[in-house]
C-alpha cells in the first residue's frame, strides 16, 4: 500500500513542538522578571534609590514626614 502525503508549507507537528517550547521559555522568563521586580519593589525606598531602581511615583515616597 502506498501513502501519499501533502505538505502545504504549514508547520508540522515537530515545528509546533518547538513553538510550544519557545512559548514556555518566554512565559517562564516573564514570570521570573515579574518576581524579581516584586522583590525589588518590596525593598525600602532608600535601598531602591541607592541601587538606581526607578520609583513608580517619587512624589508619594518623598512626602514622608
Amino acid at each position: 500500500m502506498t501513502t501519499i502525503g501533502y505538505r502545504d508549507g504549514k508547520s508540522t507537528s515537530s515545528d509546533a513542538h518547538f513553538d510550544v517550547a519557545s512559548l514556555a521559555r518566554r512565559l517562564a522568563h516573564s514570570w521570573h522578571q515579574w518576581q524579581n521586580a516584586r522583590e525589588i519593589e518590596s525593598m525600602p525606598f532608600d535601598i531602591r534609590k541607592d541601587i538606581g531602581w526607578p520609583s513608580a511615583d517619587d512624589a508619594d515616597e518623598r512626602k514622608v514626614m
